[in-house]
């Protein structure tokens, strides 16, 4: 069976989804991610779409480490996301802080 190609993900499918709870696949149990912020980056014209960043808060009991992730919820997905995990910002409430980079 061909490897199914994940498709091209922008902006616009996640602005709907800020404040509001993915999850990402993980064994044993799925692991709730909050997606904190969706922010356009400058247009280099290197891809076919603008490049973008999500940032995303997991509880503090829930650590993931850097690695792609199957990411579901309210209609989004699964699809596939590499995550990795920044410091928490200052005025960030308790958690573990990750970051997508689409460019």
């Amino acid at each position: 069976m061909p490897a199914t190609v994940p498709r091209p993900l922008h902006h616009a499918d996640f602005t709907p989804l800020v404040g509001r709870s993915l999850w990402a696949e993980c064994d044993p149990e799925a692991v709730e991610l909050e997606l904190i912020e969706a922010t356009p980056l400058v247009d280099r014209g290197v891809v076919d779409r603008p490049p973008f960043i999500l940032i995303l808060r997991s509880g503090p009991m829930a650590l993931l480490v850097s690695a792609t992730y199957r990411l579901h919820g309210h209609g989004f997905g699964p699809e596939p996301v590499d995550l990795i995990q920044i410091a928490r910002p200052a005025s960030g409430p308790p958690g573990h802080y990750y970051q997508a980079v689409f460019n």
